[in-house]
């Protein structure tokens, strides 16, 4: 016989099972809310290390754009622009050329074989050592630059506006020019000391003091020239036919600046001739400075 279920009972042990509707959730029992299954809640600090990941992303591939996009990429190739700067004065030069380099053998033989025309004696040699010595003329620089070169616009030689260069030209040589025009004089002296007569008139009316304080002066600028630049390229050394002892090989390897690249550039963008000739006087107001070592100091020392 099968029992009858008593709706009644079930209702009453839910009744039995369930809070009273009354009663607040402070009121229940702290082993009732000890058995009831926590709430799953994330860190705190799960969400700072998503954030600081993000703005770490973005900043790598804002700086992976700036480098393949930006020209000064710290990763660019040092260039041989880049090495002459770091190893010369300031020069407005470097700053408007990019100098070429070139690698070369020194003609170092002993004799005119092969044949040399900075050797020939005659016309031919003169007009060589004209050409890349005291017939390159200066290039204008302005003001700024003047002071880059540590000196004083003030003092230095400005042309005068007249001439079409502005109001802020000034002349300048560059250096290698003048350590040519300083061999020539020497190789002059040697060959042929007074190759014309009005060197000869000039020397014979008192000229010699300073003619040879032009040669003292060209043999210590050469000297100071070549113990700067302090070349370290090395020399063999051979033994050969009618020598007793070992006999230099001088024809080395140079890495060098194209001169003739730097030639050209300087002559395209000199002053003509007939500009420089023209300034013979400085302008009203300019105080002339004593010549260094002049005559007067030279004369005082002597006695």
């Amino acid at each position: 016989m099968a029992l009858a279920h008593n709706d009644s009972d079930s209702d009453s042990e839910k009744q039995l099972l369930r809070p009273d509707d009354d009663t607040s959730a402070s009121e229940v029992s702290e082993e009732d809310q000890m058995y009831q299954r926590p709430k799953r809640r994330h860190a705190p600090h799960t969400s700072i290390v998503i954030t600081i990941l993000n703005v770490a992303l973005f900043c790598a591939s804002s700086l992976v754009l700036y480098l393949t996009s930006s020209r000064s990429s710290l990763f660019k190739a040092v260039t041989d622009q880049d090495h002459y700067l770091a190893t010369s004065a300031y020069s407005p030069i470097l700053d408007r050329f990019d100098v070429p380099k070139t690698t070369t053998t020194v003609n170092g033989s002993l004799y005119q074989n092969p044949p040399s025309l900075l050797r020939d004696t005659g016309k031919a040699g003169d007009d060589e050592w004209f050409r890349i010595g005291t017939g390159v003329f200066p290039i204008v620089v302005n003001s700024d630059e003047v002071r880059k070169l540590g000196k004083n616009p003030a003092l230095a030689v400005k042309i005068p506006e007249d001439m079409g260069y502005g109001s802020d030209a000034y002349i300048a040589q560059t250096d290698v020019f003048h350590h040519l025009h300083c061999v020539d004089m020497l190789r002059r002296e040697i060959y042929h000391p007074w190759s014309t007569l009005a060197d000869a008139e000039k020397l014979r009316k008192g000229g010699d003091r300073q003619h040879w304080a032009h040669v003292g002066h060209c043999i210590d600028i050469l000297a100071q020239a070549i113990k700067c630049s302090g070349s370290v390229d090395m020399i063999m050394f051979n033994w050969v036919e009618g020598w007793d002892q070992p006999f230099p090989d001088f024809a080395t390897k140079k890495v060098c600046r194209d001169f003739d690249a730097l030639l050209k550039y300087v002559n395209d963008n000199s002053i003509p001739h007939k500009v420089f000739e023209a300034m013979k006087e400085p302008p009203e107001g300019y105080v002339r400075l004593p010549e260094p070592g002049g005559q007067g100091a030279h004369m005082e020392a002597e006695g």
